[in-house]
């Protein structure tokens, strides 16, 4: 067997041997190697096929859409490991957050599946330029983003080889439609506890189309999100020190905060920081007790999470964006949470949210809990 072999996906040996009998029913030979890894406690194993054989392999999955978890069957042979769910368009930063993901699953013990959501759109041949706008029809769109996910792949498989990455369980997945609302889709069909993704960040145009999506999912979805920009160093991620919680001062706060320590279990030395900004502008006259709130707060969170180093702090500023700003710099905030509801399509279009507005000028990551 001298033909170069590719990575399709790594699965658990249950799964991984249903792929195999699936391609080689449709006349695609398939290989098996299982995955070194002396620090998980499942095995996984490669599904790997013949260079010549890719694209073919890929037409079979998508087509027989395996191990769907709106199938029933699927959880018969799922390993029942936590979900992490990552977005990509195959740039520089959705590779990023790719690292991120597999840094994070190994962290936690859970698996990754990479999707991609590519809109065919169809220009009839009498508008101008259009010849430009098309794939050609040598090409196709669908081929071309194969190709894409396949190069990823392997570049992340060379990345495991050599050290670079952690080896997780991971899978790919590619969708056709608008893609904020096919993410969206795929979230409640995966249930991933987390869903990642890229973003160009601060030095961006501001209306580039992924950032615009990023805050369209962020919006929609219901499960948290993690947005990791173009400009972060992923080790700042992976040894997260200090996380800045944006709260209103309101008791549920408590729940969103527990999602957070779930998240974080298995980190240390993380200070976090309660942050309350006024706006001098539409200060209340309740908002005069707001430090005294902030205060009862943090003994609260003190109690119940108590080895976390948690503090506040009580920010006046008519800008809450450029107040943040100042405030991550001149204390190294790693990451910023806040929590936000599941948004209507008026709202999204007509009220800009905290969180697009953050995504559009800050250049730290965001993870975004739902309320």
């Amino acid at each position: 067997m001298n033909e170069q072999l590719l990575t399709l996906a790594t699965h658990t040996k249950a799964k991984a041997r249903i792929l195999k009998d699936i391609l080689e029913k449709e006349g695609v030979s398939a290989y098996l190697e299982k995955v070194d890894d002396n620090d998980s406690a499942v095995e996984n194993f490669y599904i790997k096929v013949k260079a010549a054989d890719l694209t073919r392999a890929m037409a079979v999955i998508e087509a027989n859409q395996l191990f769907s978890y709106s199938d029933q069957d699927t959880y018969k042979i799922d390993d029942g490991r936590r979900r992490i769910l990552v977005a990509v368009d195959f740039s520089s930063y959705s590779i990023k957050a790719c690292q991120v993901a597999f840094n994070i699953a190994q962290k936690t013990n859970a698996k990754v599946k990479i999707l991609h959501v590519y809109n065919n759109i169809y220009f009839p041949s009498h508008i101008p330029f259009a010849d430009n706008l098309k794939e050609s029809p040598e090409e196709g769109l669908l081929n071309t983003t194969r190709k894409q996910m396949l190069s990823l792949c392997w570049d992340i498989d060379q990345k495991i080889t050599d050290k670079e990455w952690p080896s997780v369980n991971y899978s790919y997945s590619i969708r056709e439609g608008i893609v904020e609302e096919e993410i969206d889709n795929f979230v409640l069909e995966y249930k991933p506890f987390l869903l990642i993704l890229g973003t160009k960040g601060s030095h961006a145009n501001q209306n580039n189309f992924i950032g615009d999506v990023t805050a369209d999912v962020i919006e929609m979805t219901n499960v948290p999100v993690l947005a990791v920009p173009a400009g972060i160093r992923v080790e700042d991620i992976l040894k997260v020190k200090h996380i800045a919680i944006l709260t209103n001062l309101q008791s549920r706060e408590m729940t969103h905060f527990h999602k957070l320590v779930t998240i974080l279990s298995l980190y240390s030395d993380i200070k976090i920081t309660l942050v309350h900004i006024i706006n001098p502008d539409r200060k209340k006259k309740r908002e005069v007790w707001s430090e005294q709130e902030l205060a009862q707060m943090k003994t609260r969170f003190i109690e119940k999470y108590k080895h976390f180093n948690i503090d506040y702090e009580l920010i006046d500023s008519p800008d809450t964006t450029a107040a943040l700003a100042s405030f991550i710099e001149e204390k190294d905030v790693t990451v910023i949470c806040l929590n936000t509801r599941r948004r209507n399509l008026f709202g999204r279009i007509f009220v800009p949210s905290v969180s697009r507005k953050l995504l559009e000028r800050l250049n730290t990551a965001l993870l975004v809990l739902r309320g």
